[in-house]
């Protein structure tokens, strides 16, 4: 499709005019790193732990919330069984929404959830196995936040990636204030059953802006491959993080 005010290669694909090319946007926080530890940036907060086989089945919510939020429709995005990107919707049940709530698919991955409804949630909701809880959850969207904030991904299957840039920072706020964020940018290849390899990193420091990194040429990531992105903290005591991270995407078709 031509533009009058020139071809723009981003654009382009945001609007679905290349062919076999889709973008992807991801961005995490992880608002409480403890001090001198090192976690993943997603809202869950820890290490996340990515499934073996297809366990991701049910959604609920935390608390009962059966006024506004009553048959609430969530749209869940993530990989079934074959590493084939799923993207499907589930509706909270109306009497009782911390009563579990299956999924069409099963899935072995998840990567982002968001509220179709023209309400803000009150209660954070979770997508696990049978009995999820925040412990168990693969995915949270938290109270006010109508969608998840994971800086976690997983390429699907007939897909090549291309990462174009990654982005991080640390908020500093009282208590969250550390001498220094490592970031670590983790790629495992899960086709050839490998395990995390650190494909970049960069730091910022005590009271520092965030970071930007470009790739020039975009890093290519291969199909059925896990993307996070990590943050450790160096500090005292009371000096947790605050940390923030993202990355985009471009697929394209094998």
């Amino acid at each position: 499709m031509s533009r009058s005010f020139g071809f723009d290669y981003m654009l382009e694909i945001a609007s679905g005019s290349v062919a076999g090319h889709t973008c992807v946007n991801k961005f995490g926080e992880n608002p409480l790193v403890a001090v001198n530890t090192t976690e993943d940036v997603w809202d869950g907060g820890g290490t996340y732990v990515f499934p073996t086989s297809a366990t991701i089945t049910h959604i609920r919510q935390a608390t009962d919330q059966v006024g506004t939020d009553a048959n609430a429709t969530i749209e869940v995005q993530g990989l079934d069984t074959n590493w084939a990107l799923v993207v499907q919707t589930a509706d909270l049940d109306g009497a009782d929404t911390t009563t579990e709530v299956a999924l069409g698919t099963a899935l072995r991955r998840v990567f982002r959830m968001k509220v179709l409804e023209d309400i803000v949630l009150a209660a954070d909701i979770w997508t696990g196995a049978t009995g999820v809880a925040a412990a168990t959850a693969k995915a949270i969207i938290q109270t006010g936040n109508n969608q998840t904030l994971m800086a976690i991904y997983t390429v699907p299957a007939d897909k090549t990636a291309y990462m174009t840039q990654y982005y991080v920072d640390n908020i500093p706020v009282v208590n969250r204030h550390p001498d220094g964020v490592e970031f670590k940018l983790w790629v495992a290849d899960r086709a050839n059953t490998y395990e995390f390899q650190l494909k970049h990193m960069r730091g910022v420091a005590e009271d520092a802006s965030g970071v930007e990194q470009p790739f020039r040429p975009y890093l290519k990531i291969t199909e059925k491959s896990d993307i996070k992105i990590s943050a450790g903290i160096s500090g005292s005591a009371g000096e947790d993080g605050n940390c923030h991270a993202g990355f985009d995407l471009i697929l394209v078709d094998n």
